[in-house]
């Protein structure tokens, strides 16, 4: 399933809700089908009361409700993948549509956990860009949430930076608390997996780097563009195989394989999990080589069009514009 935050163009964002991709081309409202399918289907009166509590607005919220949520989501999606069929036109019980076409629809970031885990060095070919090898744990940083824009937001160029570059990513969500997963187990706690754009200002981390520790270079705000959706983890039967590419202005700049890792997804979990992780939280598992980093000409503009891509999960649009001055 792809599970995703929407609106319509013409809502505000407060009205944003969960919903699903039912066919290829419709978002389904989650939360009014699945009160419809009580009320209608199984004669629940307290269907809307149900509704609410296990299909809430916010992915983050959905994955804390735990084994229930999930329980309501595969009905919910059961009872709308048929009904589609039989009557696209259905409404909820408010009266609104049930079905909208994904092109009416804005997107939103799929999660807001609480840590977003970036990880760094994390493909061969990337190390050679950097000049460095790999180390004997993984490499990594923090983005804040200040740093998540969805789909078809802009990214914002600093006026601090000249040096914007950009790095397709494939990003684990984790789908319940826990703590010392062995690598065994690792699947076990996935929700599933989006996109995540790591948006870099590379001379400001450089600044940084001198002085032992970069922050602003990765986390100034919308320095994280994530979507377009969660694609759940029976979608995806080996994340360590997919292919992921980055193009600026339709020119390809990266393209490379999750296949390439150095750090596993299974690794990666059983060493950060030495701290709690949480429903909602990103590991960003890093970008394969390419990019700026391996033609400075290739530093982003304001106008220029990323697409992020990754197989299984669909495409990242965003733009990058100048920071407005105060």
């Amino acid at each position: 399933m792809k599970i995703m935050r929407y609106s319509r163009k013409s809502e505000k964002a407060s009205q944003a809700r969960l919903g699903v991709l039912v066919g290829n081309d419709l978002i389904a409202d989650l939360r009014a089908g699945y009160t419809r399918y009580l009320i209608e289907e199984i004669g629940n009166a307290k269907g809307r009361e149900l509704a609410a509590i296990f299909l809430p607005p916010y992915i983050a919220q959905f994955l804390h409700v735990g084994a229930p949520a999930w329980e309501a989501l595969s009905e919910a999606y059961g009872w709308l993948s048929d009904l589609v069929k039989s009557e696209p036109a259905a409404l909820g019980l408010s009266g609104h549509e049930l079905f909208l076409p994904l092109a009416e629809c804005r997107l939103y970031a799929p999660v807001r956990g609480s840590k977003i885990i970036a990880i760094g060095r994390n493909y061969p070919n990337y190390t050679k860009n950097e000049g460095k090898e790999g180390g004997k744990v993984p490499a990594g940083f923090i983005k804040v949430p200040s740093c998540i824009v969805g789909p078809g937001r802009d990214i914002l160029k600093p006026h601090a930076t000249r040096q914007l570059d950009c790095e397709t990513e494939l990003a684990v969500v984790i789908g319940r608390q826990c703590k010392n997963v062995p690598e065994e187990k690792a699947h076990d706690v996935i929700a599933g997996y989006t996109i995540l754009n790591d948006v870099t200002a590379r001379d400001v981390g450089s600044l940084e780097r001198q002085a032992g520790h970069v922050l602003l270079g990765k986390t100034f705000d919308t320095f994280a563009p994530m979507g377009p959706w969660l694609v759940t983890k029976v979608e995806i039967h080996d994340p360590m195989n997919l292919r992921i590419r980055t193009r600026v202005n339709g020119e390809l700049r990266q393209d490379g394989n999750t296949s390439e890792m150095i750090w596993s997804i299974p690794k990666l979990i059983a060493y950060l999990s030495q701290m709690t992780l949480m429903p909602g939280d990103i590991i960003s598992t890093g970008s394969p080589g390419g990019g700026a980093l391996a033609r400075p000409e290739w530093y982003l503009n304001a106008g220029d069009v990323i697409e992020c891509e990754v197989e299984k999960i669909g495409t990242l649009r965003n733009a990058v514009v100048d920071e407005p001055r105060n």
